[in-house]
This record gives structure tokens, C-alpha cells and sequence, in this order.
């Protein structure tokens, strides 16, 4: 294990998961992530089926809401001015549950769970971000592994 990979277990991951490798921690259940308890993890699955990193890191609802956050913080860029409209840009300031298929109750478990109200948080969360890079760090060990590189 090198010390960057190392560290990054230790610093985000629960203790129990630390001799994991990043390949593993894919598919570890999601509340391996320091901060997720049992009971965050339980409402994760009960809004959106999310059970590992895996699943929080490429929820559809999570990548919806990060493309409209991104969307929103563009729009004055990427838009002519006449249709421009101050609705784009606070877009992901809207309530998680303005994001088609995510209900009230959903909505009300990211509350409790990671403390998520707005879209913009759901794309931001340190959670989400975590769980990402995991996967991102998997995918290029796994290009290593299978001599991609």
C-alpha cells in the first residue's frame, strides 16, 4: 500500500476498513465513509438504494444534482443574455425534492441522514465527494492493474 493511498483511507474511511484496498473499499457499504453511521446508511438505502460507495458515488439523483449545480453556476457563461434568466442561476439552490423522482420523503432522509436540504448540498456533499473519488482512484488502479498504462 503507498502512503498517498494510505492516507487517503485513513483520513476519510471508517478505522475497521483502513487495510482495505482502494479496489475493495468500491464495494464497501457506505457507511465505511468517517461520518456515515449505520443509521445514515439505512436511510441512504431506504431514499435511494444506495448500499455502497459504489452506489452513493454514481446515484443518478447525486449525478443530476451536480450537473445542475454546474449548469447553474455556468449559466450567465454559457447563455446568450436574452436568455439568461436569474432561475437558471438559482436553480441549485432549490430543495433536493425539485429534482424529479426525489420525494418529500426522500428529500427528508438526506436531511436526517447527511444533513442535505438543497440540490447544490447533494452535489457538494463531502459524503458524495468521498465516495467519487474512491471510485475514480479503483478505476485508474484497476487501468494499472489490467497494464492499460
Amino acid at each position: 500500500m503507498t502512503q498517498e493511498k494510505s492516507n487517503f483511507i485513513v483520513k476519510f474511511y471508517d478505522k475497521d476498513y483502513e487495510d482495505k484496498t482502494i479496489l475493495e473499499l468500491v464495494e464497501a457499504p457506505v457507511s465505511a465513509i468517517s461520518g456515515v453511521s449505520e443509521a445514515d446508511a439505512e436511510d441512504l438505502k431506504k431514499a435511494f438504494n444506495i448500499e455502497t460507495v459504489e452506489d452513493l458515488a454514481s446515484n443518478d439523483y447525486v449525478l443530476l444534482a451536480q450537473a445542475i449545480a454546474l449548469f447553474s453556476d455556468a449559466s450567465g457563461a454559457v447563455l446568450d443574455k436574452k436568455f439568461e434568466s436569474k432561475d437558471f442561476a438559482e436553480l441549485a439552490d432549490k430543495p433536493a425534492s425539485a429534482i424529479a423522482g426525489v420525494s418529500e420523503g426522500d428529500a427528508a432522509l438526506l436531511k436526517k441522514s447527511l444533513g442535505i436540504d438543497s440540490i447544490r448540498e447533494l452535489a457538494d456533499n463531502k459524503y458524495v465527494l468521498v465516495a467519487q473519488a474512491t471510485v475514480t482512484l479503483a478505476e485508474l488502479v484497476q487501468c494499472i492493474i489490467d497494464d492499460i498504462f
